[in-house]
Formats: structure tokens, C-alpha cells, sequence
């Protein structure tokens, strides 16, 4: 099928990524994205094998080895005395899947994106329209924004995060669940940092209850860290919010001086906090001629790092739903189908983590981590390029 109108809501990776998809497959695109300007967002992401299979299929390898630094030698260390108790050797993805690991910055692969669809059609992203209601009939679907505007495609894709106002339309409002875990992230200016605090480059420090990860971007011009702690309540009024350095420090005081240090590097303006939220599985994601992608239709604690890259998954594999199908209804069907256990599964890897990961005893983090990434290399051979919809 081709030739058709599609509306997505959502310029975020999961967006931007399944209007990629959707215009290559051959169909007019219009992205509905609510802020007014798209500016440089987010910190480190991982980019593992099966997200770059799919990255590769949308077109996007050359650049995501652009953008990609390959994980580097690292180690994990205990918080309070800085000793070295796992040794992380240079990553094998490239020889044993194929494909390499890649961290990212969030918006260079944004940016990638946005570039390769904008390439296509230049009118594409359309910016400053916050998405109100839609309705749907036989044969199209009338999205309507706040501003009183509206736009008619044949079909609308849900790629508007984790409160997504199409999830609620179609399915009714829930609240999302509070996993019980904070995470903040910072990115530091790599000439800001002596090199006595990247030894080794790649470094988790792992403590009572906390963990704070630290690796190089952009070819070591940025060091980005994600710090995660419990916490019994998120008390923001937005779920992802500007913090201080000094909360940060106050959560970590008791890590050992190479962390404090590293934190207290971090910009003002670089600094912020995220309240880790996830939703139960829904049983479908799909109604008539709209349906739901990445976070608005599963989202997921980030303790597998998969989140970013089931929404590219997602989005590889919606391209080629709509190229094999005969009708948009078809094409959603064969979408939903291909992807509906696979990413309960990794929510339920991701999920069965948390406690493992964070408990009291530092050793018995160390034994989590190692069997949680045996479990994590299981999802690495999918190719959303090849299997079957």
C-alpha cells in the first residue's frame, strides 16, 4: 500500500523514527509536534544491535556510525572504596551480532532523524500543534488541536510519550506507575574533566540502593552520567524537571571521591531529574485506523536501556506493515501482531531488574548486573528489518 496520508503526534525518536519509516514506504507524512521550536534535548542513549538493525533499515547506518561512540574498557567500582569489582572488557557486539553498540547523544540521533525525513519532505514537522482529539470514520481520521486547527490522514500513529493524550482517547486516562526510582542525568564538557576521573572511561559505580553510570559522547567532547536512586514518592509536578548539582551531591554524598568530584563538574543548565514511571501492558494498542507506538503504548523502566530502542523497533517494523498490507486497518493489525509480545517481554525483563539491581549489598549488585546483561544480549539478534509481519 502506498500513496496514503499519515499523521503522526509526537517528534520524539519514536516519532520521527516511524514517519521515516512511513515516508519511505511511499506515504505523505505530517509530524504534529506541540512545542514551537525542536531545540537539542536528552543526554546519553544506548543504541544497541537490534536498534541498529532498524536504524540500518530506515537508512540511517552511516550515520549512526557517526554519531556512535563504541563502548569503551570499563569497570564497575564499589561506591565507598572506589575498588574495581568487575573489569568490563571492550564491547563484542560487532563480532558476535553483527552489528556494534553505540552510545549516542540523544539529539544527534534526533537530529539524524529529522534530517533524513525532512529530506524526503521538507514540510514534514510541523511544529507548535498540540494534539486535542481526533476522530476517526471508514475512511480517515480528523486530528484536531487546541488551537482549533485540524488535519485529515488515513491513519494516526500515537507517538506522543508516556502521557499520551491518544492513549487516553482511545483507552481511557490511568495514571502511570512509580517505579520507585529517580534518575538523574548530567552532561559535563570533556575539557572539564581530569583524566584521573575517566579511568577507565566506562565506569558503574554501584552502592546501597543507588548506582551512577558515566561513559563519553561525541568522542569524548561530553561525559554523560545517569545517577538512579529509590525513592518512596515522586513529588515533581512534571515528570522530568531541571535539578541542582547539590541534590545530586546530597544523594550520593557517601560515594567515593571520583564520583563527587565528577558530579560536582556538572553545568547548572545540565543537570535534571527524572521520576522513572512505567504503565501495565495493554492488550491492544490499536483502534480502527490509530494506533500507538513506543512510549504511549509501552513504556518502560530504563533498567534495560531498551526504551528508545523498542520505539525503533517499532517503527522499522510499522514501515513495513504498511508497505506489505492492503489497507491501513491491515497494516496495523500486522504492526500490533509483530510487536505485542516482544515488547511485554523486555518490559517484564526490565521490570523483574529494579530490586536486583538496587538492593543493600554491593556484591550482590555486581551478580545482578552480570546475569541481567546475559538476559539483555537475548533481544540483541532481532532484525526489524527481516522478521516476519
Amino acid at each position: 500500500m502506498q500513496g496514503g496520508n499519515a499523521l503522526v503526534v509526537g517528534a520524539g525518536i519514536g516519532g520521527l523514527a516511524a514517519a521515516l519509516a512511513l515516508a519511505r514506504a511511499g506515504h505523505r507524512v505530517r509530524v504534529l509536534e506541540q512545542v514551537a521550536q525542536i531545540g537539542e534535548v536528552g543526554a546519553g542513549l544506548s543504541i544497541t544491535p537490534n536498534a541498529g538493525r532498524a536504524l540500518i533499515h530506515l537508512g540511517l547506518g552511516e550515520q549512526l556510525a557517526a554519531i556512535g561512540n563504541t563502548p569503551p574498557l570499563g569497570a564497575i567500582r564499589h561506591y565507598a572504596t572506589g575498588e574495581i569489582l568487575v573489569t568490563l572488557a571492550q564491547d563484542q557486539s560487532r563480532e558476535k551480532y553483527g552489528v556494534p553498540l553505540y552510545h549516542v547523544h540523544r539529539a544527534d540521533l534526533h537530529s539524524a532523524l529529522a534530517t533524513a525525513l525532512r529530506a524526503i519532505d521538507p514540510e514534514a514537522i510541523l511544529t507548535g500543534r498540540t494534539l486535542e482529539s481526533f476522530e476517526q470514520g471508514a475512511r480517515g481520521v480528523v486530528a484536531r488541536f487546541t488551537d482549533g486547527g485540524s488535519l485529515t490522514g488515513d491513519c494516526l500513529i500515537g507517538c506522543d510519550g508516556i502521557h499520551s493524550v491518544t492513549r487516553a482517547q482511545l483507552f481511557g486516562r490511568d495514571r502511570p506507575n512509580f517505579t520507585g526510582y529517580v534518575a538523574w542525568r548530567g552532561l559535563i564538557p570533556g575539557e572539564l574533566v581530569p583524566p584521573d576521573l575517566l579511568d577507565p572511561p566506562l565506569c558503574m559505580t554501584v552502592g546501597p540502593r543507588r548506582m551512577l553510570m558515566r561513559y563519553p559522547l561525541r568522542r569524548g567532547a561530553l561525559i554523560n552520567y545517569v545517577a538512579i536512586a529509590r525513592r518512596p514518592a515522586w513529588m515533581e509536578e512534571g515528570w522530568s524537571v531541571r535539578s541542582t548539582v547539590a541534590e545530586v551531591l546530597d544523594e550520593f554524598a557517601d560515594f567515593e571521591p571520583r564520583v563527587t568530584q565528577l558530579i560536582a563538574l556538572t553545568p547548572a543548565d545540565r543537570c535534571f531529574k527524572w521520576g522513572l514511571f512505567d504503565r501495565d501492558p495493554l492488550p491492544t494498542w490499536t483502534q480502527g485506523r490509530v494506533t500507538l507506538l513506543g512510549d504511549a503504548a509501552h513504556p518502560m523502566p530504563p533498567f534495560t536501556g531498551q526504551g528508545a530502542v523498542m520505539a525503533l523497533e517499532d517503527a522499522a517494523i510499522l514501515g513495513r506493515a504498511f508497505a506489505a498490507a492492503a489497507d491501513v486497518p491491515e497494516a496495523l493489525q500486522r504492526y500490533e501482531r509483530a510487536r505485542h509480545a516482544r515488547v511485554i517481554a523486555a518490559l517484564e525483563m526490565s521490570r523483574s531488574r529494579s530490586e536486583l539491581y538496587f538492593a543493600d549489598d554491593p556484591a550482590q549488585q555486581v551478580r545482578a548486573l552480570g546475569a541481567g546483561m546475559a538476559e539483555l544480549r537475548t533481544l540483541y539478534d532481532y532484525d526489524a528489518g527481516s522478521v516476519a509481519i
